[in-house]
């Protein structure tokens, strides 16, 4: 089983609800195919660009599978260069639970 932080596991269970189950299976594959490599900051950024939906959770997965940077550049940044969040900081730094 895939280990992540509170913030995560609460985040995930608020957007998937029902899905949850679902959504940490597709962690626990991801985990794996990494070899227990991937970090919070893009576990995070996963979850946040999902918003709760679980296709849009898979297509994410493989994007970072393809490049990990566009993950991340999608999540953390306005489209350009403006950083609009740090996914190294929980969710309730961010003040994202409830978004």
């Amino acid at each position: 089983m895939v280990h992540m932080k509170t913030d995560i596991y609460q985040k995930i269970e608020l957007d998937f609800g029902a899905d949850l189950p679902l959504a940490i299976e597709q962690l626990e594959i991801v985990d794996a195919r990494t070899k227990g490599m991937i970090g919070d900051r893009m576990i995070r950024a996963m979850v946040f660009l999902s918003k709760g939906n679980m296709d849009r959770f898979k297509q994410v997965i493989e994007l970072a599978h393809t490049d990990y940077r566009d993950v991340l550049w999608q999540a953390e940044y306005d489209c350009g260069e403006e950083q609009l969040y740090d996914f190294n900081k929980t969710f309730h730094e961010l003040k994202l639970m409830g978004k």
